[in-house]
Parts: C-alpha cells; sequence; structure tokens
C-alpha cells in the first residue's frame, strides 16, 4: 500500500517571498566586504523583522484587536527610544473601539493613529499620525480610565470619547518611564464593540504573501533613513529635524538628528541647554542601520534620571566607544557610524545643541572643571539598573 505523503506548499511560498530578503539587505546596507561578524548581526535583524511582521501584521485581526508588542531590544528597528515601550494593533476605520485599563506612573502614556499599515511597501504616508493621551481622559483614584475610539461620538454616550480619523488602520501604543525600575506601566486593554466585517480568507493570505516584504521594507526603511540623516543633516552634528514627523515620530515632539563618525580613540561632546519647559527629554545613539545600541547592557542613552546636569544648567553628554570616565557616556560600541537623537517632549522653546570632536583622553577640556570622575564599579552598577529596569518594563 502506497502512502500518501501530506505537504504545505504555502510553507514553501513563504520561503520563497524570505529568500531574497537577505541579499537585497546586504547589498542595501553598503558596508564594503562585510565581515562575518557584520552578516550575522545583518542576519539576526532580517529574523527579527520576520518575526515583527508576524506579529505586527499577520497575526492581527481589525475585528478583534490585541495589543502586540512592536519594537524592542529583540526587533530593534526605527531608532526605538529605549525610554518607550512600544505596542501595536490593527484597527478598522469605521469601527468602535473601547480602550481601558489603569494610568500606571509613567511619564506619559500615548496611542498614536497611523495611516500606514507598513514600512517601506505600503506606506508610510505623508499624513502626520494623531496623539491622544490618556492624561487628557477622566481617571479614577486607582487610574482607571475607559474610552471609546470612533469615527463618530456613540448616541447617548457621555463619557471619554476619541475620534477614530477615517485614515486610521494602526495604532501606536507608547509609554515612556524615565525611572524605569520606579515607575509602573499602565495596563490597557483594547476591544471592538461593533460587530465588523469577518476578516476573509483573501486578507489573511495577502498578510502572509507580505512576510517578506514587511522583513525587507523594514530594515530597508531604517537602513535608507540613517544614511539620510548623514547625508542631509551631517557627521557629527545634529540638526532640527522636520522629516521624522511625517514618517511616525510624534508630532508634539522636537528631534534632533545626525550621523556621528569617529574613530575608536576619539569622542563628540554634545552641549546643549534644555528647554525652560519640557515634559521630558533623552538622547541616543545607534548604529547605521538605525538599530539603537544594546539599551540594556549598554549605555547607549540618557534621560533626566540617568543624566547628570552640569552648574550651568546645561546637559553635556560624551559619545565614544572608550568609556571616558564621566557620568553622561553614551556608549556607540564598536559602530563606525551610526546616528545620535536628541528629544525634547512638549518643550516650551528648543534650544540647539553644539558638537565638538576630540580624542578621548582630551575629553576633559571640553568638560567643566567641576565634571566628577565615574568610576568602573559606578558603571558597572548603572548598567545593572538598566538591565534590571528594561526588564521591568512591558515589552512583551
Amino acid at each position: 500500500m502506497s502512502e500518501h505523503k501530506l505537504s504545505l506548499p504555502e510553507w514553501d511560498a513563504v520561503l520563497e517571498t524570505l529568500k531574497p530578503v537577505g541579499d537585497q539587505l546586504v547589498a542595501r546596507w553598503g558596508r564594503a566586504d562585510p565581515s562575518s561578524d557584520d552578516r550575522r548581526d545583518l542576519l539576526r535583524l532580517a529574523l527579527s523583522a520576520v518575526a515583527n511582521g508576524y506579529l505586527g501584521h499577520v497575526a492581527l485581526d481589525p475585528r478583534a484587536p490585541t495589543w502586540t508588542p512592536c519594537w524592542n531590544i529583540a526587533m530593534n528597528m526605527g531608532g526605538p527610544c529605549p525610554d518607550y515601550t512600544y505596542r501595536t494593533t490593527d484597527v478598522d476605520p469605521r469601527g468602535i473601539y473601547r480602550i481601558s485599563g489603569f494610568r500606571g506612573t509613567n511619564r506619559f502614556v500615548e496611542v498614536g493613529q497611523h495611516s500606514y499599515e507598513l514600512l517601506g511597501h505600503e506606506g508610510p504616508t505623508s499624513v502626520a499620525p494623531l496623539q491622544n493621551s490618556l492624561d487628557d481622559l477622566t481617571l479614577g483614584a486607582d487610574g482607571a480610565f475607559s474610552v471609546i475610539l470612533s469615527p463618530e461620538r456613540p448616541l447617548g454616550y457621555d463619557g471619554d470619547w476619541w475620534p477614530l480619523a477615517p485614515t486610521t488602520v494602526r495604532l501606536l501604543l507608547r509609554q515612556c518611564a524615565v525611572d524605569w525600575i520606579g515607575e509602573v506601566d499602565a495596563r490597557i486593554a483594547i476591544e471592538r464593540l461593533d460587530e465588523g466585517p469577518p476578516t476573509s480568507r483573501e486578507e489573511i493570505d495577502r498578510r502572509i504573501a507580505n512576510l517578506g516584504r514587511w522583513a525587507e521594507g523594514m530594515v530597508r526603511f531604517d537602513i535608507d533613513l540613517a544614511r539620510w540623516y548623514r547625508d542631509h543633516h551631517g557627521i557629527n552634528v545634529l540638526t532640527r529635524s522636520k522629516k521624522i514627523e511625517s514618517i511616525g515620530g510624534m508630532p508634539n515632539q522636537v528631534y534632533y538628528d545626525g550621523a556621528y563618525e569617529i574613530a575608536d580613540d576619539e569622542a563628540l561632546v554634545v552641549e546643549t541647554a534644555l528647554p525652560q519647559t519640557c515634559l521630558y527629554w533623552s538622547i541616543l545613539v545607534a548604529d547605521d542601520r538605525f538599530s539603537t545600541i544594546d539599551w540594556a547592557n549598554h549605555q547607549s542613552s540618557l534621560n533626566e534620571a540617568q543624566a547628570r546636569l552640569d552648574s550651568d544648567g546645561k546637559l553635556r553628554a560624551v559619545i565614544s566607544r572608550q568609556d571616558p570616565g564621566v557620568q553622561n557616556w553614551l556608549d556607540k560600541a564598536a559602530n563606525p557610524w551610526g546616528i545620535i537623537q536628541l528629544r525634547w517632549k512638549v518643550p516650551s522653546d528648543a534650544p540647539d545643541p553644539v558638537v565638538v570632536r576630540c580624542k578621548v583622553a582630551d575629553v576633559r577640556r571640553h568638560l567643566p572643571a567641576d565634571t566628577p570622575a565615574y568610576s568602573a564599579d559606578e558603571r558597572e552598577e548603572a548598567i545593572r539598573k538598566r538591565r534590571v529596569g528594561y526588564q521591568m518594563r512591558t515589552h512583551w
């Protein structure tokens, strides 16, 4: 008796969509003669984009939304801000949704309405994202909230309501903490209240077929964006950015972006005043694919809880591979070049930073004389707190 061998040809079809992604990305990256370590890093990034595509595209259903992990250290695309956690869900712009939960104690919690499905393939569009803040809602004594998101306010409903834009197909939830261990993340659920049309087989098949394009498009978009900042903002400078607001950045946030490119014995000293008032600020360093340097195991970002301000009220941070022995170090790791990003959230004004290039050995010539030394033990403890704090956040 012959046995009939079962097969899943759809699996082979998915693998075919993924097959060209690696060669496409290594060519786009543009590193001359990449080493085996370089290729391994790019492979890991491409695999993370595949995982991101499944979680953030294939697995989502606007009829039955759930908050799904978006960007973190394991899915490190688009220069994630280390102070943020990111989760996403799809929505039907014709639907009626309830978002409810508990506010927590984070610096801010915002839900962005986005008009594009995925980067590099079917978007982004030029429609700037809309931002909705939990702090605009009625909060109970325990921080409880409930808000309806819909095209029109439901008849007879007098509770909190957010208009759902006709262009919105995706929500992006950002939670910001400056004290990663001490602050408490919000607990948030989303549910669709109207019935909504069922998701068709054709739509599911379309999303599965998009997986290769998603993986290639996400990473390619970030590689291109890093190169764009290098070409248009300049090297070893920080320039105010307008581009990011139209590609998914927060519209109530001022960004400064630029590229760093320094030798291992060199450093950049970034000096800036702070806005007179500002809800939140941070500075980070990323690599040349716009992946933020591993922020749990490297001090690759600083915020008001992590940085030391000088006696004149200014922030001075040192970007380098070698530890300069001061608190405000931004570790670029072994990357030959990459991206610097500074952000002011809801600032009263936007001071322009100044960047100076020097040898690591000469860093103190560009810092106030009373800048204290920072010991190896202090650095080890700071990294330990980052490692613990990262895991305390709700990334998954």
